[in-house]
């Protein structure tokens, strides 16, 4: 096959609000693959969309990450996208085109209609049986909303990246050391990035666990930061911590072949599970269990019954877009065109509500921490925000009806910390946490968010 039919791609990180590759390291894209029947298969890197404005087209991306010792494997031979429109009766195919960063899809808008879409994705490998992506193919697809019936909102007043808040107060100050209380670093020589903890999450209670894992350990904290206790990790590894409604714990490691636990509120190991899946960057506990965040929008269970991990199959059918809160509550966002955001979160009663909200002139979507319901109806968010100008955290307070009842800046928070959308949390009622790396320690601020 020439070089123009068939396309070898590496792929050392997409863009979706943060570099894939930046966060996880790129080391930890180069070495690993999945396995099939045949062998080392290859990893499908995808931008999933979940959101997306209706009778306009929707532009998809992927890449397919090759094992190193088996490049052919991803010799592609055709690149597929299969679009169902809701109330059509057939899947409607999108053909691929190659780019330098892999393969694009561009979904006529004529395919999206009001009630959504769904779509899966299939490369033709030369000489091999066929990646789809989810595994499932039209049994998994990927679904995605429309921002029909959602208000559109813009960011009050003037907008500046050296405007940004100061704090309601810090919470907790850890200095560096390996005492109660203290937390590991590691690099800062030379050109060395220096590397502390690596992530944090908030329990019912408000207390904090901050995973220090260069001492193997979560520190446990009051909600008023006082230090209460020390808990054992499985392993001394970068990971991301979940906290879940009765104080149960979840860790994964990062990157591709990553692993989780699933730990009792003292560090008792109840199970471990192998991520088959994307590249692992976070994780969450919900009621059926640990679920881990493996790609934009990408949320893969691990386990079927405590101790018991899901196969690679299982997983990828299990996929979802959103992963509910502790109170059962599911919120997500993504950017569009045009500079906008979509927000859309679930009511207490269990009605949709959202908004689309347009960015400043220039700005652009980063990081997204978390958009989470409040009891009011309407709901908090954490995102990130870029320009050649600067950088900032917008924090958004937003009402039942969709309303932007407040938006502030705060500064970025440390990059220091491996699973990088952990650094900002959420704390009910109406605060949001977020660490910052000082010379001799870090601390942890406070942010109110009430309505104004």
């Amino acid at each position: 096959m020439s070089a123009g039919n068939s396309r070898r791609i590496v792929v050392a990180g997409l863009v979706a609000g943060l570099a894939i590759g930046a966060a996880v390291g790129a080391t930890s894209l180069t070495g690993a693959s999945s396995e099939g029947p045949r062998g080392a298969r290859p990893v499908v890197l995808h931008v999933a969309r979940v959101l997306a404005d209706p009778g306009v087209d929707l532009e998809l991306s992927a890449g397919l990450l090759c094992p190193r010792t088996d490049e052919e494997a991803c010799e592609v031979a055709s690149a597929v996208a299969h679009v169902l429109s809701d109330g059509s009766e057939g899947w409607t195919d999108v053909a691929g085109q190659a780019d330098d960063n892999g393969y694009r899809f561009v979904v006529p808008g004529g395919l999206v209609v009001e009630d959504g879409i769904s779509y899966w994705l299939e490369f033709g490998i030369e000489g091999g049986a066929a990646v789809r992506f989810p595994d499932g193919g039209a049994a998994t697809p990927f679904r995605v909303v429309t921002t029909a019936g959602l208000p559109e909102v813009t960011w009050p007043g003037a907008f500046d990246f050296t405007s940004v808040r100061t704090s309601n107060g810090v919470v907790a100050r850890l200095g560096y050391g390996d005492g109660e209380g203290q937390v590991g670093r590691v690099g800062g020589v030379s050109d060395e990035q220096p590397l502390g903890p690596s992530s944090f999450d908030v329990s019912p209670d408000g207390s904090i666990h901050v995973a220090d894992w260069v001492h193997g350990r979560l520190l446990v904290l009051s909600p008023r930061g006082d230090y209460r206790r020390g808990v054992p990790l499985p392993l001394r590894r970068p990971v991301d911590v979940a906290v879940g409604a009765g104080s149960e714990l979840a860790v994964t490691t990062l990157g591709l072949g990553a692993t989780a636990f699933e730990l009792g509120a003292e560090g008792r190991v109840i199970g471990r599970y192998r991520v088959e899946n994307g590249v692992a960057e976070r994780i969450a506990l919900t009621p059926g269990g640990p679920h881990v965040w493996v790609g934009p929008a990408q949320w893969v269970p691990v386990r079927s019954r405590p101790g018991v991990g899901l196969p690679a199959p299982a997983q990828s059918r299990g996929l979802t877009s959103a992963v509910p809160g502790r109170d059962g509550g599911v919120a997500l966002s993504q950017d569009l065109t045009r500079g906008r955001v979509a927000l859309v979160w679930a009511r207490p009663d269990g009605s949709r509500a959202g908004t689309v909200l347009r960015l400043p002139a220039g700005a652009h979507a980063g990081v997204d921490y978390f958009v989470r319901g409040v009891p009011d109806g309407g709901a908090v968010a954490a995102m990130g925000l870029w320009s050649e100008e600067g950088e900032a955290v917008a924090l958004l307070r937003f009402g039942a009806d969709g309303s932007l009842a407040r938006a502030d800046l705060i500064a970025p928070p440390s990059r220091e910390m491996d699973a990088v959308a952990s650094a900002i949390r959420f704390r009910a009622p109406d605060e949001v946490l977020a660490v910052y790396a000082e010379e001799r320690g870090i601390r942890i601020d406070r942010f109110e968010v009430k309505a104004r």
